[in-house]
């Protein structure tokens, strides 16, 4: 039974530089293509608090890195107002 076991793991350690072997080139230069920017992509937009209320919300590739570009700026531009020294009090 014990031998099994290790016979088993044995077999799993040398089969795992087999698995880690890199992509073909074919696959990694497929990977590197440009994405078409018109392409629709669908999410799911869940309400808060609500098992039921969700939505989904289809938009183009570059309408959806417009949308996350423009929230990211709002989120380092609310850093910025509260992190800055200011005007001092009084």
């Amino acid at each position: 039974m014990f031998k099994l076991i290790g016979l088993a793991g044995t077999a799993l350690v040398a089969a795992t530089p087999a698995l880690a072997q890199n992509v073909p080139a074919d696959q990694a230069t497929s990977a590197q293509k440009p994405k078409d920017p018109n392409r629709i992509i669908c999410e799911r937009d869940e309400e808060t608090g609500s098992r039921l209320g969700a939505k989904r919300v289809c938009k183009t590739a570059a309408q959806w890195d417009a949308l996350r570009h423009a929230n990211r700026e709002q989120v380092e531009d609310w850093q910025r107002q509260l992190t800055s020294p200011g005007k001092p009090a009084g």
